[in-house]
């Protein structure tokens, strides 16, 4: 799609930026931060930390965040995102960099969809809770593209301590392929947001139901709070 000329995703992305233009408090935490598709335009916005394991497109999201003149309000982190401090592997899908996703073998066979891959580098982990000296406001809005990655980001023990001390409403969460995951794999996840205290909502911030089976795309995990506080920002023509 960027090759084409459009842009990704972006109803969801207009919704993030009017959510920091009328909260001030807000910094943006992206997660497999790609090349800035989101990152870049919150950065006009608000203080951004990217992370990005793939050093090919953080190379890219350097070099534009530097067109931009952003560079001040950018924290570029060339880390992949876990819940353990170690050393994966990189692997990326032949034909579209940003189908990037973390691996524990040393070769990359097939992308988590069955699609062709190859070996980009290895990586050194960080939790979650490593972020927090690189954030410079107490409240964050965060989104979370890890192609699958996303059951091992959120653990009591790697990501806890940043949700205690960061005010985070809403995680906008890929779901196509954490859906297909074990039960308990997803469930400790689910258990990670909801207890909480926040509920799963689509992309039009409408409560899903509870077979999350039935969920697809993406879903934002939100405080139900926020979203009533915000409701003429999310909605805006």
């Amino acid at each position: 799609m960027l090759r084409k000329g459009k842009y990704l995703e972006p109803d969801d992305i207009t919704i993030f930026l009017r959510l920091f233009r009328s909260d001030h408090r807000l910094q943006f935490v992206d997660i497999g931060a790609n090349l800035g598709v989101w990152s870049l335009p919150a950065a006009r916005l608000t203080k951004v930390i990217s992370v990005e394991p793939n050093w090919r497109s953080m190379s890219r999201l350097e070099k534009a965040a530097k067109l931009g003149a952003v560079t001040g309000n950018i924290t570029l982190i060339n880390n992949g995102v876990s819940n353990v401090c170690t050393t994966l592997t990189v692997g990326s899908h032949t034909k579209n960099q940003g189908d990037s996703f973390l691996i524990n073998t040393t070769e990359c066979k097939v992308t988590p969809a069955g699609l062709p891959c190859y070996t980009v580098s290895s990586i050194k982990t960080i939790l979650l809770n490593d972020l927090l000296p690189f954030m410079r406001l107490r409240a964050a809005l965060m989104k979370v593209d890890t192609q699958g990655h996303e059951v091992y980001i959120f653990t009591n023990s790697s990501a806890g301590e940043f949700f205690d001390r960061i005010d985070v409403p809403m995680v906008f969460l890929e779901w196509n392929i954490v859906q297909n995951y074990a039960e308990k794999i997803i469930r400790s996840l689910l258990n990670f947001f909801y207890n909480r205290n926040y509920v799963a909502c689509s992309t039009t911030y409408t409560r899903l139901a509870t077979n999350y089976r039935l969920w697809s795309g993406n879903v934002v995990f939100t405080k139900s709070s926020f979203i009533h506080r915000h409701i003429r920002e999310l909605f805006a023509a």
